[in-house]
């Protein structure tokens, strides 16, 4: 019996770095981008020896700004993909878009490459927030990135906005929302800003929300979005058949693999129970070694030696897999099936963090109901205080 499999392909080049970003992406030179698309697809060679028990069903093209570039580099690395692994018919492919960084024809060439799903990084309808974050976009500009996309026939479209972006009010929050939820797209990602080290934000004096409007911010959004979609994550709004296969594979911890740097992968192996795995962080040692050194990709199995490809390569202890399992299972709107835990783990759920849950259902953050043990409307409200308590 085939094993399903999610592949992620970080694309890591973008025009500048916003104010907020800490992914791994910068501006390189056109001659970088052709050397990394061709190593990109010679990592997705080397690796399929190993999964070929595999069908792919989700696929997600993300950075970065995978559509700074040309469209035949997606045509080849998709292309790249079928040759070598099993890619489901049905499968969703996805790919993030910058506005401002798709034209008609590339929309219609990736419609012809089989990807059925595109994601808009919008953050803000107010183009002086686009222009506190560092967004090379505008509002306008997005609205013209959008209407082509119908146009080429994308019918799975998600928008992500950006909550507590600094000088924003509950109001213009709540008109970016509202201004979004009038263009009817299937999908709507909503992230609360967080200011990372190592971004200029982290230096910067900045006027930021109060915790009563950012909880405010985070409040307002199921009224405006009404019943057309449902909050199924602690960040994701769909239309009834649009939650995002590939992003609930993460949630769920089910297996996925990762091409290009710094990409991560999950994967379950009979030999051991799990293994995460992370790419180089360095675009210029990732095109080094996989033109020079493959055999190298391929151990990522062996334990004993020092290999520069992987900036992470562990086998997670069954303590570690049932901690993930609870924190990213409780991002989802409906938690941690009881059952699901037992048939994974072989104990029940109550055994194992029973005094955690307990003490969080008697503070309100968490209910169990029909099975399920999640967070309340007040539990995602402080999450990450949940979260914490199952490290």
């Amino acid at each position: 019996m085939e094993k399903e499999l999610g592949i992620y392909i970080h694309i890591p080049f973008c025009v500048k770095k916003c104010n907020y970003c800490d992914f791994n992406s910068g501006s390189f030179s056109d001659e970088i981008k052709a050397l990394y698309v061709d190593a990109l697809c010679k990592e997705i060679e080397i690796k399929s020896e190993f999964f070929k028990d595999y069908i792919i069903d989700t696929v997600f093209i993300g950075g970065g700004t995978p559509s700074i570039l040309p469209y035949e580099y997606i045509g080849r690395i998709l292309e790249a993909l079928r040759s070598f692994y099993s890619v489901s018919d049905k499968a969703e492919i996805s790919i993030e878009c910058n506005p401002g960084t798709v034209d008609e024809d590339k929309l219609i060439n990736y419609r012809k490459f089989g990807i059925d799903r595109i994601s808009f990084g919008l953050q803000s309808t107010d183009n002086d927030e686009l222009k506190i974050l560092g967004r090379i976009h505008t509002y306008e500009e997005f609205l013209e990135s959008f209407k082509l996309a119908r146009k080429a026939g994308f019918e799975n479209i998600n928008v992500d906005l950006m909550s507590a972006i600094p000088d924003q009010t509950v109001e213009s929050f709540k008109k970016s929302l509202k201004n979004v939820c009038d263009l009817n797209p299937e999908h709507i990602s909503v992230y609360s800003l967080i200011i990372e080290e190592g971004t200029p934000f982290y230096d910067m004096e900045l006027n930021l929300a109060d915790e009563d409007d950012e909880r405010e911010m985070v409040h307002i959004i199921p009224d405006i979005l009404g019943d057309e979609y449902t909050q199924y994550e602690i960040s994701n709004y769909s239309k009834k058949g649009y939650v995002c296969k590939h992003n609930i594979k993460y949630w769920v911890r089910d297996e996925y693999l990762g091409f290009g740097v710094s990409a991560a992968s999950l994967l379950k192996f009979n030999d051991f129970k799990e293994l995460r795995l992370k790419n180089t962080n360095s675009v210029r040692d990732y095109i080094n070694i996989v033109n020079y050194d493959s055999e190298l990709i391929k151990k990522f199995t062996d334990f004993d030696i020092y290999n520069p490809f992987y900036s992470e390569n562990i086998i997670l202890s069954e303590e570690d897999t049932m901690s993930e399992y609870m924190i990213v299972g409780l991002r989802m709107n409906r938690g941690i099936s009881k059952r699901d835990f037992y048939d994974t783990f072989g104990k029940d759920v109550y055994g194992s963090y029973g005094d955690i849950i307990n003490e969080h259902i008697k503070e309100g953050l968490l209910k169990d109901e029909q099975g399920f043990v999640s967070l309340t409307e007040k539990g995602r409200d402080l999450a990450n205080y949940v979260w914490k308590d199952f490290i």
